[in-house]
């Protein structure tokens, strides 16, 4: 199963071309739209949707250990995890100048920031220009307090 997430912030052209790519990589798999990941957990757990015979027939190098892997060299990946606190004004000035000068070339980021003065996670996501956050649950109890955040942009 294909969760096609943020499908209100595309119109109906976009989503039909996104979904003729998913097709293309697996037919086989069903597409369901959502917004903000909300679906129902039955549609996501328990499915017993693989089939080691049809991943064969798909992919005949599957279980071959020793296989070359290829990467899409015109994609390339950060990830940064720092312990400690981030200052929420500095970040958020920060931010609001990586948008605006690098929004175009944000395929996609996330991350959990530990705010200096909050009890609770920051979880953070970001395509292109579009960035949203929201305070989530609290650091535990000995849990060290960090940044973590991963960044996908052109290689």
């Amino acid at each position: 199963r294909l969760l096609l997430n943020k499908v209100d912030l595309v119109d109906e052209a976009e989503l039909a071309r996104v979904e003729g790519r998913l097709r293309a990589i697996n037919s086989f798999a069903p597409i369901q739209r959502c917004q903000q990941s909300q679906v129902a957990v039955g549609d996501v757990l328990e499915l017993r949707a693989f089939d080691l015979q049809r991943t064969l027939e798909m992919d005949d190098g599957f279980l071959d250990t020793d296989a070359e892997h290829e990467h899409d060299a015109s994609v390339s990946s950060l990830a940064i995890v720092q312990p400690g606190e981030v200052d929420a004004e500095l970040l958020e000035g920060w931010i609001g100048d990586l948008l605006r000068d690098r929004g175009a070339d944000i395929f996609r980021t996330k991350g959990i920031l530990a705010i200096a003065g909050s009890p609770k996670k920051c979880v953070f996501q970001g395509v292109h220009m579009i960035f949203n956050s929201a305070l989530g649950g609290e650091w535990a109890e000995g849990e060290p307090r960090r940044l973590s955040w991963a960044h996908l942009e052109p290689g």
